[in-house]
């Protein structure tokens, strides 16, 4: 149980390091601290499509993390069970046709919790993004 714990604690340090990169590398790479002023909807559009695929981008890196952990651990017999199981875990579907031997149950758990905080970054990331194009004391919609 406790080297679960520390196994969990380790992938969950990574997994916060790795969406603190993609979100701060996407923040400089895509210029979101410009001024968005009199974006055109199709500027916009195109902005939180890069946006919406480098989070999931992240995500996915981050379950693949997780997935080569399960695999590399024997906990899952293949990688593509490993992965499949992870990202079911990490979006906390949890479909059940895949489930771990009990003894490893702790550290799906730990991905599952990991899950849902990298994804509710991401939309509070997004939220914030989306929330510059809207101005509400601006009649014409054009921004701040």
């Amino acid at each position: 149980m406790f080297g679960q714990l520390f196994d969990g604690t380790v992938l969950i340090i990574v997994t916060v390091a790795i969406h603190v990169l993609a979100l701060s590398w996407g923040i400089k790479r895509l210029r979101l601290r410009q001024s968005i002023e009199a974006a055109s909807l199709l500027s916009v559009t195109l902005l939180l499509s890069r946006v919406a695929v480098l989070v999931i981008l992240a995500h996915l890196i981050e379950i693949v993390l997780w997935s080569s952990y399960f695999w590399y651990r024997g906990v899952l017999p293949t990688f593509e069970e490993s992965f499949y199981f992870s990202a079911v875990t990490y979006a906390t579907i949890g479909y059940g046709d895949i489930v771990p031997p009990p003894d490893w149950r702790l550290i799906a758990s730990m991905e599952g919790l990991t899950g849902i905080l990298m994804c509710a970054w991401s939309g509070g990331f997004f939220f914030a993004l989306v929330s510059r194009f809207y101005d509400p004391t601006n009649a014409h919609g054009n921004g701040r």
